[in-house]
């Protein structure tokens, strides 16, 4: 394993820094565990964290309708918008000042057969955060994803979903996405942004192009290793993921700008599994990206589980925040809710991004062969 990661680190550079870790496609129960979801993956994103573990599947899994919404959580800063101004510029951005305001909503159908996988995705993802109070500067990042993504595993030895045994997996998924947004520092009372927004904007795409908005589409491929030991009511899983391997480009099709670039990660994980009769819990913990330079601790990433018949109660630990919440099952819907927090700064525990995730699932279809 030690061996693996050393190749990794010395084939894969590492970026100069990095700010909010941003994927295509998370998982809401995923954030709530902490995002230590590397070697579990076993719901409908299985694809967008580790094409490998397709290789536990053993049936057909089909998520026809999943839309999933992510907020700001704003309860703990309730005094800030209290009598919050209405009319003057400079005490909204001082309400604002450090604030990150977050606004997500997507939907992932997907297709689980046997070792293969296939996922149609679209979402809609804001945030932007005001920093400095001499100068105030809005950082803003606006990003529409849509398209869709298919890979496989190939499995070697036994040990699938229920199997005892061990099993090796390897997987590749390639994905075609269409990208549009701004990516951008912008100065909220300069000239340049003022003079951008009245020259030459007779209309709203005039206005969105002059502010940098662009569109693009672009092919990406996604690589995967997972291990697995299964001892029928437990099982220990470790692998690790390559997403978007060299970073995936995209042409621009419309617009100036350039468009934000899906960035490669190399993330790396394990998870312990054990059944017992109606109860069973799952403990998991991740290293991601370990290719982006940043401090140690916002690599670590850990998540538990504990489920029991319909419901099942999630926490986790991810940045140095904490996250929890709940996932009611009862078919034919399932309903997942909860809180967790994304660093929207460079350093550890910078810029704390307070969220709240909703997910609702109907018509799951779940099948063993």
């Amino acid at each position: 394993m030690k061996k693996l990661f050393l190749v990794l680190l010395f084939t894969f550079p590492f970026n100069l820094f990095s700010k909010e870790i941003i994927h295509i496609g998370r998982s809401p129960k995923a954030l709530v565990l902490g995002d230590a979801y590397t070697a579990r993956a076993d719901d409908e994103y299985t694809l967008f964290y580790n094409p490998a573990a397709l290789g536990r599947n053993g049936g057909i899994e089909i998520t026809p309708l999943n839309p999933q919404f992510g907020i700001t959580n704003a309860l703990d800063e309730v005094d800030r918008f209290k009598d919050f101004p209405s009319s003057d510029p400079a005490a909204i951005a001082d309400r604002l000042l450090g604030f990150p305001v977050y606004l997500q909503a997507g939907v992932f159908p997907g297709l689980k057969m046997a070792t293969f996988g296939f996922n149609l995705f679209a979402q809609t993802r804001t945030s932007f955060l005001l920093q400095n109070a001499t100068h105030p500067i809005i950082d803003l990042d606006y990003r529409v994803d849509r398209g869709f993504v298919a890979g496989f595993a190939l499995n070697f030895g036994s040990g699938g979903k229920k199997q005892m045994g061990n099993r090796t997996s390897v997987g590749i998924s390639i994905k075609h996405s269409q990208r549009e947004g701004i990516d951008g520092e912008f100065d909220l009372f300069g000239t340049d942004l003022l003079a951008k927004i009245t020259s030459n904007t007779s209309s709203i795409d005039d206005l969105r192009n002059s502010i940098g908005w662009s569109k693009g589409k672009a092919w990406g491929v996604d690589l995967g290793f997972e291990q697995a030991f299964n001892t029928g009511m437990s099982e220990f899983s470790w692998g690790v993921s390559i997403l978007d391997v060299g970073g995936t480009n995209f042409r621009r099709v419309s617009g100036n700008a350039v468009i934000p670039e899906q960035e490669m990660y190399v993330n790396a994980g394990g998870n312990w599994k054990q059944s017992l009769g109606p109860f069973a819990y799952s403990l998991s913990f991740d290293l991601a990206p370990l290719n982006i330079y940043m401090p140690f601790a916002r690599r670590f990433r850990t998540g538990l589980e504990i489920e029991l018949p319909f419901i099942s109660l999630l926490g986790g630990y991810s940045e140095g925040f904490i996250s929890y919440g709940a996932e009611l099952r009862l078919w034919p819907f399932k309903i997942l809710a909860g809180f967790y927090s994304a660093e929207a700064g460079v350093d550890f525990k910078e810029f704390e991004s307070k969220r709240a995730v909703i997910q609702l699932n109907l018509l799951d279809v779940d099948i063993d062969l």
